[in-house]
């Protein structure tokens, strides 16, 4: 269901990998990668000022720490 929602919003987009059966790769639209820099500013923010909630060991981290290949820049 959900993934119909984000195909529907044009975030994502399937790919057909085999049709018997049907093997589907979903990959995002062009509108879905722009979202990634306003994803990842979330998951920065919330790593850096609630560790205690988002991690077991309540030690803040860097997006880079969490993405080391992530070429996106959030400080």
């Amino acid at each position: 269901m959900r993934l119909n929602e984000l195909e529907k919003t044009d975030l994502i987009e399937p790919v057909i990998i085999q049709k018997r059966p049907k093997l589907v790769r979903w990959e995002l639209t062009k509108r879905g990668r722009d979202t990634v820099p306003i994803l990842m500013s979330f998951i920065s923010y919330g790593s850096k000022w609630y560790p205690g909630v988002v991690f077991e060991d309540k030690q803040a981290r860097t997006v880079k720490e969490l993405f080391p290949m992530m070429p996106v820049r959030i400080d």
